[in-house]
This record gives C-alpha cells, structure tokens and sequence, in this order.
C-alpha cells in the first residue's frame, strides 16, 4: 500500500515507519529497501483485501496522476458490511481500478458489482509482444459505412477484407452457422475508411486474456506510450476492436478538467 495511517494522518512509507492499515486498522510497517518501491505491508504479512495485488511502479505512476486523497480510498458498502481498496476514487465516486496482473472472471464480475461506477486500466507491457495493431475502421458513425461490415482478423492478412450487408440477405449477426459471404478487398474502400479515421483499429491478440471481452464496464490497455487504446466493440456486427485515446486528455477528463486531444 501507498498510504497508511499515521497518528490518524495518511502517510506515504517512511523508513522505520509504523501505521496502521486505512482498511483494516491493523498494525503496518514500512518497507523501504532498494529492490521494490516505498509501500506499507500489513505486519502478519497477509493483506486484509484479498482483490490487492502487489503494487508495481506501473500502479504508482498511475495513481500520481490523481490527488492524493483520491489514491487508495475505502469503498464500503453500507448494507453488507463488505469493504475494498480502489486504486483510485473520484471525488464524484467512481473508481478507477489498475490491474496488472491476470484477473479471474468471477472476481472481474465481483468488482464491477461492488464498485458500480467504475472502469479498468489494464498493464498491456505484460502482454506487448502478442498484441498487433491491424487494419484502421471508420468512424463507426459515419453514414457512407452503415451497409458495411469488417471482419475479424489476423495479422497474416492485415485485416484488408470487409462485406455489405445489402449484398447478403441472408447473413445473421448472432448466427452460430458458417455462412458463406460475398466478400470486397479493403482497397476498394481504403481511402474513405482513411478520411473518416478517428482512432479505431482492428487488432489480433495472441493468446488473449479473454476476461476483459466479458466486462461490463470500460476497459482501457495502456502500453506505456502517450495513448491508451479503449477495448471495445465495434459497429452493429459487435466487432472487437480498440480505439486511440490521447493519455493526457483521458486523465484531465477523469480530473474534470476540460482538455483537447493531442492525437
């Protein structure tokens, strides 16, 4: 943990400090060697929250971004008696939860039934080298793309195929069936996909951590660059894809700052 409290003050870890749990109330020592970051652990060496994974400097950087008092705040739920950490609360009450390790079904579905208001930034460092960006969509509003759907893909074919649904009566979104479909190379549509381009990419995840497809609330992959790519479906056919968002204006939006994107 970042914060404990000390003489009822939240305190970062200090050497040869002592606290006592914001969540718990239990005894806290700091830990202050040179091989992990500055945190507070719980003196039986067992968290209290059993959702708290080890804090990484990807957590802390995230967190900095938010004042202080909104870092590792108490959310509790006044009918069960239940109570967790969230990485990040706003002063409007919605939490922002940093995972970076892999997450089970039933304890993402957990989380989001607790918190509510919520949405998940997720480490995608952990997983760089099996993520690959395919081909660019269209702004999914765009009227000029409304009979036309993209296919999932794989890096192998770069995503350059796409279909009209007036071309095939007979194709069914939620159909479990191979239909056979009339299909178009991208090329015949690349230009107007490219002047209608807002940031939605297809995309072909090696061994993908399939949980994030099931959650209910906004997912959001951060590779350590200055964007951060939103998981999402794409389009009336329920597409998965990403979209490109600039990281300085997602934080100054969660700050309720008003701010124009860069990208």
């Amino acid at each position: 943990m970042k914060f404990a409290l000390v003489e009822n003050k939240r305190l970062e870890a200090f050497p040869k400090g002592k606290g006592l749990c914001i969540c718990c109330n239990n005894e806290t020592i700091a830990k202050c060697g040179s091989k992990r970051i500055k945190h507070w652990a719980h003196k039986n060496l067992k968290h209290c929250d059993n959702w708290w994974e080890n804090e990484t400097e990807w957590h802390r950087q995230w967190k900095s971004y938010f004042p202080a008092d909104w870092q590792e705040v108490v959310h509790f739920d006044t009918i069960t008696g239940e109570k967790h950490i969230a990485d990040v609360k706003t002063d409007k009450g919605f939490v922002i939860e940093l995972q970076n390790s892999p997450i089970s079904f039933e304890e993402m579905q957990s989380r989001e039934t607790f918190y509510k208001k919520m949405l998940w930034i997720i480490n995608g460092k952990k997983f760089q080298n099996n993520f690959f960006f395919l081909g660019k969509l269209p702004d999914p509003k765009e009227k000029l793309f409304e009979d036309i759907a993209f296919m999932s893909t794989k890096r192998d074919d770069l995503g350059r195929s796409f279909f009209r649904y007036s071309e095939n009566p007979d194709y069914k979104i939620k159909s479990n069936k191979l239909l056979l479909v009339l299909m178009h190379p991208y090329s015949d549509i690349e230009m107007d996909v490219e002047n209608s381009y807002i940031g939605h990419r297809l995309f072909d995840w090696i061994h993908p951590r399939d949980v994030w497809f099931q959650a209910k609330c906004d997912v959001f992959i951060d590779f350590g660059e200055e964007i951060i790519w939103k998981l999402m479906k794409y389009g009336k056919g329920g597409l998965m894809c990403v979209l490109k968002i600039d990281k300085n204006y997602f934080i100054h939006r969660a700050l309720g700052k008003i701010a124009k994107p860069n990208i």
